[in-house]
């Protein structure tokens, strides 16, 4: 079994990213942003948010999983400025077989600037060297061709697809399923 601790936040950094612990004063309105873009929810399979309160809510969840130990989430900020601009993180935690799914999002602005590869490098290596994670699953739309380039640029392997696997926006979703395992 994991025994995990978050506190002190992990901080992680790369060459032009800070990724850092979500603050309802200071991140809800980036996470409003990110989470009411129509093209940047298109494969996540839940409703655009309505307002900034429904993105502190968010927030708030992020913050009692890290608190709870079950799972963690760090916000992507450019290292120039504090402003949101995606999150990336491990929102199911299996303590047990030491197993964790990664999810992720940025802001379309930032698309293709090679950022998402960089944050999940940082989470991928943190999860599986500091957390001691043996595996890491990742569950998209099938449709969501970048999100597959990212997860396979970084070794992960598709496992297996589910037809109409969950219920999201009144419709029955399909879901690719990939995973990574420690070598």
């Amino acid at each position: 079994m994991l025994l995990l601790n978050f506190y002190p936040f992990p901080v992680l950094q790369t060459s032009r990213l800070k990724l850092h612990e979500l603050s309802v004063t200071e991140h809800a309105e980036g996470m409003f942003l990110l989470r009411s873009n129509p093209e940047a929810m298109k494969y996540i399979g839940k409703p655009l948010l309505g307002s900034v309160a429904d993105a502190r809510e968010i927030i708030e969840l992020y913050n009692r999983n890290l608190k709870d130990c079950i799972g963690i989430t760090w916000g992507i900020s450019l290292k120039i400025s504090s402003r949101l601009i995606g999150s990336v993180g491990f929102h199911k935690l299996d303590i047990f077989n030491h197993r964790a799914e990664i999810g992720y999002m940025i802001h379309p602005d930032h698309w293709n600037k090679g950022f998402m590869n960089e944050a999940i490098k940082q989470v991928l290596d943190y999860g599986l060297n500091e957390m001691n994670l043996h595996s890491i699953e990742a569950r998209i739309n099938p449709e969501n061709e970048l999100s597959r380039k990212i997860l396979l640029k970084h070794d992960f392997v598709k496992e297996g697809y589910f037809r109409e696997s969950y219920y999201e926006n009144r419709k029955d979703l399909d879901t690719e399923v990939y995973s990574l395992v420690k070598k």
